[in-house]
Parts: structure tokens; sequence; C-alpha cells
């Protein structure tokens, strides 16, 4: 049930989002900004619904897009409290609140929610390969002792 309410929430996250980009092709100025940098918002925003939406059938095996999914609603608050703090510009909660929804639906659905968090595991062009095993060194055989003086008899 859960996996099927995961396909759901990322089906409708993403074409939200896909809608949003939609929408955003109207301009709402003569030079929008996201052009004029040589970006496209409203493309970037339909990359993410697109890839949501198609990673939406196998959650587990797209974890990336899923972390991405999640992103979204902690960048949307981020923007939007920036926006408000430093241009005094309206605080949207609608976007906030969609994004932090389904940022926490995602969280809560996902099956393996230790794996949303990336571990760090080495890769494989990272390790080396394993050194040989040492053999004993053998035993250092006990220097022999010096030969001994003959005896000889004393002068008379």
């Amino acid at each position: 049930m859960r996996r099927l309410l995961l396909t759901i929430a990322m089906l409708l996250m993403g074409m939200a989002l896909v809608g949003g980009a939609a929408a955003a092709l109207v301009p709402t100025s003569l030079v929008p900004l996201d052009q004029e940098v040589g970006t496209h918002t409203s493309a970037a925003g339909a990359v993410l619904g697109i890839g949501l939406m198609a990673a939406a059938f196998n959650p587990s095996a797209n974890v990336a897009w899923v972390r991405a999914g999640i992103l979204y609603g902690l960048v949307v608050l981020a923007f939007e409290g920036g926006s408000y703090l430093l241009w005094r510009e309206p605080f949207h909660i609608g976007p906030v609140f969609f994004g932090l929804a389904f940022s926490l639906l995602l969280i809560a659905l996902y099956p393996q929610r230790r794996d949303l968090v990336p571990h760090d595991t080495p890769s494989p062009s990272k390790t080396a390969a394993p050194a040989p095993k040492a053999e004993p060194a053998p035993k250092a055989e006990p220097a022999p002792e010096p030969a001994e003086k003959k005896e000889t008899a004393p002068p008379a």
C-alpha cells in the first residue's frame, strides 16, 4: 500500500511541477532574468517533474529522484523565506505548503528510509587491490659461536 501511495505522490508532485513549468512560460516581464543569464526555469521545473513521474514507477531504483523531490520542498522554503527577508516580497504559502507536504510524504512513504541519506561507500576505482599475504620471515639461525681457542701450554 505504501509503495502505491509513494508512486501516486511522486506522480502528483511531478505533474504539478510540469504544470507550473508550463504556466511559467507566459512571461511576466519583457526580459525574464532566467533567459538573460542563459537558463530557463520552466525547463528546469519540467525536467524535475518529468524525472519524478518517470521514477514513480520504481522509486527504489531511482532514489536520486526521490532525494531531488525531497530537496525541492526545502529549496522552496529557502527561496520564499529569502525573498521575504531580503527583498520584502510577499511570502507565498502555497508553494511552501506544497513543497514541504510532498517532501514529508516522500520521506514517510519511501520503503527504505535509510537509503535516502547517502552512505559513504568507497567506489571501485578508489579501492586498492588487497596486498598479497606476506610469508612469515624465516627465523634467523643463531650466529655460530667463535671457535674455541686452543689451550696452549703456559710458557716454562
